[in-house]
């Protein structure tokens, strides 16, 4: 008798046990699925934020679609940021970097900001344009500068990347045959972010500069932005 009662206790207390084991089983299955659930309305509402941000990108800049056939041939260069010193650009153009101090509007070291530094231009030797840089004395944060070079019309597209969250482009024009400062023009522009949809932006794929334009990808398709549609005038910039 004691044999038997003993044969059902054990009996029941692993029947007790598969049947815990099996609520917990039961639960976690519940609980990945209701995660893959989760998992797949989130992929879903970022496809739908990235169709609609590639939608929306094209409604704006749509019409400046080209094709590879429309950029002109393009040299580009990479630099070391503020340790830039000076590099040649086809047979008669010269780029320098000349540092200078940085200053603030409003007395800190985070403000509002603007620098002495130049990027100098010359030609033959000869001095016919300078522009700001976003780079300074004192400043170990630059990552690189980027230029590119159209020896078809002389063009000159210099990129600075700053800290990683500020960039500058600014571009040298020639517009005469004439080799002094008034023969080229300097502006600063900006290019739109490639459509990701959220989080960071992403400066899009670079084909080349000239005709009074830079050439830039989008979703593997080529761009004409003309520089005088992206011009920026406010030169003052913070960091980060």
């Amino acid at each position: 008798m004691k044999r038997i009662y003993l044969m059902l206790l054990g009996l029941s207390m692993l029947t007790g046990c598969h049947s815990a084991a099996y609520k917990e089983n039961a639960e976690w299955k519940r609980t990945y699925q209701a995660e893959q659930a989760r998992a797949r309305t989130e992929r879903q509402r970022m496809d739908d934020s990235l169709r609609q941000a590639k939608a929306r990108f094209v409604e704006l800049f749509g019409r400046y679609q080209c094709t590879l056939d429309d950029v002109p041939q393009t040299d580009e260069s990479k630099g070391p940021g503020h340790r830039f010193k000076s590099m040649q650009l086809g047979d008669h153009v010269t780029l320098k970097l000349k540092l200078g101090k940085a200053t603030h509007a409003d007395g800190t070291p985070y403000g509002p900001t603007r620098t002495a530094s130049r990027y100098q231009l010359l030609w033959d030797g000869k001095l016919v344009a300078e522009a700001e840089s976003l780079f300074s004395t004192g400043n170990e944060g630059s990552l690189e500068n980027r230029i590119f070079y159209c020896p078809k019309d002389h063009t000159v597209v210099v990129y600075d990347d700053l800290c990683w969250s500020t960039d500058r482009f600014l571009v040298f024009e020639k517009t005469s045959a004439l080799d002094t400062l008034s023969s080229w023009r300097v502006k600063y522009f900006t290019v739109p972010d490639q459509p990701i949809g959220q989080g960071l932006s992403d400066l899009a794929k670079i084909l080349g500069v000239g005709n009074g334009r830079i050439y830039v990808e989008y979703d593997g398709q080529p761009y004409a932005l003309p520089f005088d549609d992206f011009l920026v005038t406010k030169l003052e910039f913070t960091v980060g």
